[in-house]
């Protein structure tokens, strides 16, 4: 595939042209190669195909157009014009584009140039020319052809214009020039190389009446329009004319001495901070940057949250430097965020900088785009580093930009600036804990002379920067207010910062301020006019109000009740203005004291309530979609919001989902379980529906939530609730092997339960926990009691899990009996889709030919139990299917198998933090061990697993005890 840019939009598949029919489809063409291989937000694209009077389908129309292109590219499948979070990237190889080989061709050109290289200049030039075909994007919209990557096109190709003449100067063939160069004089008026060069070609020809002529003309123009004199280069070539027409030796001289000579040498930076520390990584990759020898003027830019010490470092960085640079330092305050003052437009801007080098007011042109040809002419063949501090965006920037290579530009900007194409772009994190407590005691001036308290101060003084963020604009501030004070010990001001509500009024002292410099940014987004800016004003607001761990785009959709893209949008946004950090794809968090800002941002009470009720209501209905999937029993789904088979989780989907989200949900439970406005049936669902997910993950969550669950049901008087609750806690106590508090927990919910199904649960749970007590006949009718109610409702799933119990409840006495049971269990678990009961049953019935004293057929169960379900819900019954496998790998005499397995296990459950499955593995293990005749370390193994079950009472205790004592 082929596009072009530089002419009118093509693009060829090789074959033949590609038919992009009508005009919004080329524009979305046009913009997506402009930014070619870079996402392209929908707010740009729509503000690009409709600007101030996009529709309200705009985002529909736009998909159908994104339809059209990609079918019109043969792409179909989107592998080339994929969509990203928040709009659309195109795909394109360099030698698929023709403005990126212009580019790279510019570059080489540039490079040869640089070197001497003439035969190189010449072809290089000649390959970046050819490419061009007229006016980029000559045929669409003004709008779209404006773009400032055009402009950069545009002087890259004059650029190269003036290196293929000077190389033709150069190699002694000046007369197929001047008429080029007649025309480029007459279509650009004020370029004074062309001029330069016209002169040198009619000089070179004889024509020297020709050359003044030229001369006197620029000069003329340039006073009358500029107000300034023709610059080094056009002197130059003026003073060899005069000098041979008085029959004087032109002798040659560099084109910029007289420049260099003449110009006051600034030095505008301010003293570098005090009390600097830290950032050396980061210093390190500057100064790279800015003295790297390139084709360009070298470009850094530093961007960060307010206060991260991006001025701090940029001062620091060009202090070191001012001998790299020695034709000056110019300094800028942009005042993209400074209190009280707008931005610096780009004139004044301009002037300031022209100022600096020593123009005289009279001589800046009264238009932006004179005076940034003047910057870029005044600063050609000097090596200056110009420092703009706090800028607002790209558009601030560019124009202040040199264009000749010898310069450098640092950049200070809360935005990242990544449309700037610099040559660096770091972007700041806190400081290291370290570092924040060395700018903490130098601020204060504090040495801690007493050996004896060294270590409680810098306890105080860690907790102390964690509390500040680790921010440099905090630390200073807590590091002045110990300085103001003396006797003011940091444990001190570590208790005045934990109370958050609090926290952002400690941190303002004179004119600093943590809350002024985060509103700056915030207010900026309030008062745009731009969608996606009060977007983002509004998506912060709701990151205060529902006050999570991290954010996901369709949390904040929901909260908002936009679309998914449009919070993506959003969310990107406040990444972009250093408000919000992506420390994971697609998962956003804010630093620790916007955190704190954030939260004021919402103040009436009864908006904040909607917010997090609407919070709460996702993530129900989030939980609801994983629980259908891990336990999809009636009984569990029935009071959950429905969910559409298009929503369906996999299982692996559901788990990993359940990792992602349950951290935010467990807060959110937790913040309104505290409010008096909670009720309990608001805080039971999604804590019921997550209480699948938390068994699988064997989650010590689950008796903290249903607990709090607990608390506001007996409140409220909520039987449905606290039943829940309550049989949620005993599984709990089932799974960590506590039986006799389960079996407590659910002589409490089985009078609050009048369902079938859930009695029917229950009363398994029952006989379950008393079989683990050896209480058989008690198990064997509470478990025939729910058998009974499972077969009268047709519910296979609990059919097969009730089976199942029955099944190991028996075995000791009849092994044969708990065969039959476990077969029936597995048919159930078939018919019904329940993986867990089938891999269960299966390695049941091994375990009860472990009791026939058949290892080799209880191996072959064990290992169709393993391939029976490629997803196990539930790690226990994986857990005891593998567990099974090494004892009958044991029994075999395969002893060295059965070693690297149970150590497996051990690494597995050590993974999870499952005590109670470590105790169980640990009593297998030391079998094994004792089997190998390694009985020291069996003992040891033997001991763990008692150290882990002892508490619960399993009944392996009692084998453990009598292993120890005779072993």
């Amino acid at each position: 595939m082929r596009f072009g840019l530089l002419g009118t939009l093509t693009a060829h598949d090789g074959t033949a042209a590609c038919q992009i029919r009508g005009p919004r489809t080329r524009t979305l063409l046009a913009v997506l190669l402009l930014n070619a291989n870079r996402p392209v937000s929908l707010d740009r694209l729509t503000d690009a195909l409709w600007g101030e009077s996009a529709p309200a389908t705009a985002e529909a129309s736009l998909r159908n157009l994104v339809a059209r292109l990609r079918k019109s590219l043969a792409d179909e499948d989107g592998k080339r014009l994929h969509a990203t979070p928040s709009g659309y990237r195109l795909a394109v190889a360099e030698d698929e584009l023709d403005a990126l080989c212009f580019e790279a061709a510019v570059r080489r050109a540039r490079a040869a140039h640089e070197a001497g290289d003439l035969p190189a200049v010449l072809a290089e030039t000649a390959t970046a020319l050819d490419l061009w075909r007229g006016e980029p994007l000559a045929d669409l919209p003004e709008a779209v052809a404006a773009d400032a990557v055009c402009e950069q096109w545009r002087e890259s190709r004059l650029q190269a214009l003036e290196w293929r003449f000077e190389a033709e100067l150069r190699q002694g063939r000046p007369h197929a020039l001047i008429p080029e160069l007649t025309r480029l004089v007459g279509e650009l008026p004020l370029r004074e190389a062309f001029h330069a060069q016209l002169m040198r070609a009619l000089h070179a020809t004889g024509d020297r009446a020709r050359a003044l002529t030229v001369h006197q003309r620029l000069r003329t123009a340039l006073i009358e329009e500029l107000g300034i004199a023709p610059g080094p280069v056009v002197q130059e070539a003026h003073r060899q004319v005069l000098a041979e027409q008085a029959g004087q030796p032109a002798a040659p001289a560099p084109a910029t001495a007289t420049a260099v000579a003449d110009r006051p040498r600034p030095s505008q930076l301010p003293a570098p901070a005090a009390h600097f520390v830290g950032r050396q990584e980061q210093l390190d990759a500057l100064r790279r940057t800015l003295l790297a020898g390139s084709d360009r003027p070298a470009v850094a830019v530093v961007s960060g949250m307010a206060g991260i010490g991006k001025s701090a470092l940029a001062v620091h960085c060009a202090d070191a430097l001012r001998t790299d640079f020695p034709d000056g330092q110019l300094f800028l305050n942009l005042r993209g965020a400074t209190p009280g003052l707008s931005p610096l437009r780009a004139h004044a801007a301009l002037t300031a900088l022209l100022h600096g080098l020593g123009a005289p007011p009279e001589t800046v042109p009264a238009d932006s785009d004179s005076a940034a040809a003047l910057l870029r002419t005044t600063l050609t063949g000097t090596r200056t580093l110009l420092v703009l501090d706090d800028a607002a965006d790209t558009a601030q920037v560019r124009p202040l930009l040199p264009a000749a290579p010898g310069c450098a530009v640092l950049v200070t900007s809360r935005s990242p600036m990544h449309t700037l194409d610099p040559a660096l772009h770091l972007r700041l994190d806190p400081l290291s804990e370290h570092d924040g407590i060395a700018l903490v005691e130098r601020t204060a001036g504090r040495a801690t002379a007493d050996r004896s308290v060294v270590a409680i101060e810098q306890a105080d003084l860690a907790r102390l920067v964690r509390l500040c963020g680790r921010l440099p604009l905090a630390l200073r501030i807590v590091g002045a207010r110990l300085a103001a004070r003396r006797t003011l010990p940091v444990r001190g001001l570590v208790g005045r910062l934990e109370e958050h509500e609090d926290r952002l009024d400690e941190l303002e002292l004179d004119d600093l301020s943590i809350r002024q410099s985060l509103a700056l940014t915030y207010d900026s987004l309030r008062a745009s006019t731009r969608r996606p800016d009060l977007r983002a004003a509004d998506a912060l607001a709701a990151i205060g109000a529902i006050d999570l761990p991290d954010y996901s785009a369709p949390l904040l959709a929901a909260v908002l009740q936009i679309t998914p893209a449009q919070a993506g949008a959003a969310l990107d946004r406040l990444v972009e203005a250093a408000l919000l950090d992506e420390p994971r794809p697609d998962r956003y968090s804010p630093h620790d004291l916007v955190r704190d800002y954030a939260r004021e941002l919402v103040a009436d009470p009864g908006e904040r309530i909607r917010h997090v009720r609407t919070a709460l209501g996702w993530y129900l209905s989030l939980a609801s979609r994983i629980a259908l999937t891990l336990d999809p029993s009636a009984h569990r789904i029935r009071q959950l919001p429905p969910v559409d088979d298009a929503d369906r989780l996999t299982g692996d989907t559901a788990l990993a989902t359940g990792d992602a989200e349950f951290g935010n949900l467990s807060t959110l439970v937790e913040r309104i379980a505290a409010e008096p406005w909670a009720t309990s049936a608001e805080v039971s669902l999604p804590v019921r529906a997550i209480a699948p997910y938390l068994r699988v993950r064997r989650h010590p969550e689950t008796f903290r939530l249903n607990e709090l669950v607990q608390r506001l049901a007996l409140r409220d008087g909520d039987r449905n609730a606290l039943g829940y609750a309550l049989s949620d806690m005993a599984q709990v106590h089932f799974v960590t092997g506590r039986n006799l508090e389960g079996i407590e927990l659910i002589d409490q919910c089985l009078p609050l339960v009048d369902d079938p199904t859930r009695r029917q649960v229950l009363l398994g749970n029952r006989g379950l926990l008393l079989s683990n007590l050896g209480r058989t006949e008690e198990a064997v009718a509470c478990l025939e009691e729910a058998l009974a109610l499972a077969v009268r409702a047709a519910d296979l799933r609990s059919e097969a899990t009730v089976l199942s119990a029955l099944g190991n409840l028996v075995e000791a006495e009849d092994p044969h009996r708990a065969i039959a049971h476990h077969r029936r269990s597995v048919e159930a678990g078939r018919l019904s889709g329940f993986g867990d009961a089938v891999c269960a049953g299966l390695a049941n019935i091994g375990f009860a030919h472990l009791r026939l004293d058949d290892p080799a057929t209880a191996l072959q169960y064990f290992v169709q139990a393993t391939a029976s379900t490629e997803w196990l819900a539930a790690w226990h019954v994986g857990l005891e299917n593998r567990r099974g496998q090494v004892e009958a790998l044991r029994r075999l005499g395969r002893l060295e198998e059965a070693l690297d397995m149970v150590r497996t296990l051990l690494e597995d459950a050590a993974a999870v933090q499952d005590a109670f499955a470590t105790g169980t593995i640990e009593h297998t293990h030391g079998l094994v061990l004792r089997d190998l005749g390694r009985h020291t370390e069996a003992r040891a193994a033997w001991h763990t697993a008692l150290a882990q079950l002892g508490p619960s009472g399993h009944k392996a205790v009692v084998e453990l005890r009598e292993l120890l004592a005779t072993g």
